[in-house]
């Protein structure tokens, strides 16, 4: 404490001051008190004033905190977070946050974030995961959202403790026919690809082009559409992939190209000479677009285009893999992916190449792709087994 001389109209006067940290906001703030004497008694008659005058501040800004949190409801604290961790996290995964948020708040409504406890959130997993049958991955992943979001909470001093919310886990159960089957149907065989491809090339050549060039080469739907004629190499036959297309991003935007998914995701993909077919013909038909009509096609330099130069909408390639008749097929771009992955697995390649070069960097994400055992394996092993003996 230290005290300032003032003469004034009054006579001699002492400012008191001191300076306080606030363990609320870790920062210090300064109080004074005016007396009009600078005796010992006048010294420790300030510093008592000083001190009542902080408890006081800190009482009113408690008050004030707790009036706060007992109005603020899950969703509110969850905006917040989503606001706070935005500016760090790709747009494509701010979504993905977006969409878990509304699948929380579908089963709390405006439940005040004091009234959210341990017990809510592990039923909220647990009815998703047990009773919808929803998958392991999305049920996980709104289980690490809702962690995310209480992290943030205790950061904020919303809440003191949230060991019992970090302690939930969810355990796999045994997969049902159902979700077993739709395992198996995430890849396809050599004659439903080729049914699909020709069926898909007498409703959009383009497209047709497009989830074949997947097929060949296992890139995902975004890396395709953000595919340039700049990251093709002819001459050493391969394609280099440092960007995806963002799915919400408006076409023509500047926006519109990402980084990958993640740093594994930067690779040079090796290509045989019918992705390479692909990838001239399409290059040689944009060309001749913006020749013949450069007031519609605005070359920016994307391959695989629509007829005004930008890329394709995943979404509308979509729209066209549903028009695909298959039985027990739900075709979408990344089943294409899978059937690369699948290949590559009949091919007999290690894991490690086959994660190099789809992108991968966690062995299970591979795994779980082709866990199943294609008809041309268990062909091979009939015949390995059959000349077994001891």
């Amino acid at each position: 404490m230290w005290n300032e001389k003032i003469i004034n109209s009054k006579g001699i006067r002492y400012k008191f001051c001191e300076r306080f940290l606030n363990p609320n906001t870790n920062k210090m703030i300064k109080l004074s008190v005016t007396l009009n004497s600078n005796t010992t008694h006048a010294k420790r008659k300030a510093r008592e004033l000083l001190q009542a005058r902080f408890n006081d501040s800190l009482n009113k800004a408690e008050k004030k905190q707790l009036e706060k949190i007992n109005s603020l409801t899950f969703i509110q604290v969850a905006t917040e977070w989503l606001e706070y961790s935005s500016s760090c996290i790709k747009v494509s995964t701010i979504l993905n946050h977006k969409n878990y948020i509304k699948r929380i708040e579908k089963a709390i409504s405006n439940m005040l974030f004091v009234d959210f406890t341990p017990a809510i959130a592990e039923k909220i997993i647990f009815d998703m995961y047990y009773t919808e049958k929803l998958s392991y991955s999305y049920s996980n992943a709104t289980l690490i959202i809702i962690k995310s979001i209480m992290r943030y909470a205790k950061k904020s001093k919303y809440v003191q403790d949230i060991s019992d919310f970090i302690d939930i886990k969810l355990r796999k159960r045994t997969a049902t026919k159902k979700e077993v089957q739709r395992l198996q149907n995430k890849f396809l065989n050599a004659d439903e690809l080729k049914s699909c491809l020709h069926q898909l090339k007498e409703i959009n050549p383009r497209i047709g082009l497009a989830m074949e060039f997947i097929a060949l080469t296992g890139l995902r739907c975004g890396e395709l559409l953000a595919l340039r004629v700049q990251d093709y190499y002819k001459d050493k036959s391969i394609i280099n992939i440092n960007g995806t297309i963002i799915k919400s991003a408006r076409n023509g935007e500047d926006t519109q190209r990402g980084t990958p998914k993640n740093s594994y995701s930067y690779r040079d993909v090796i290509i045989n000479d019918r992705a390479k077919y692909i990838l001239d013909s399409i290059i040689l038909e944009n060309k001749k677009l913006a020749s013949w009509n450069s007031k519609k096609y605005k070359d920016k330099g994307y391959i695989f285009t629509t007829s005004t130069g930008n890329p394709f909408n995943i979404q509308y390639i979509n729209t066209k893999l549903r028009k695909i008749k298959l039985a027990d097929k739900k075709i979408s771009t990344h089943i294409f992916r899978h059937t690369h992955i699948s290949i590559l697995s009949e091919l007999g390649l290690p894991l490690k190449s086959i994660m190099q070069r789809v992108g991968h960097n966690d062995p299970k994400t591979t795994l779980s792709i082709y866990t199943h055992v294609t008809n041309n394996m268990n062909n091979e092993m009939k015949n390995k087994l059959k000349a077994l003996s001891f």
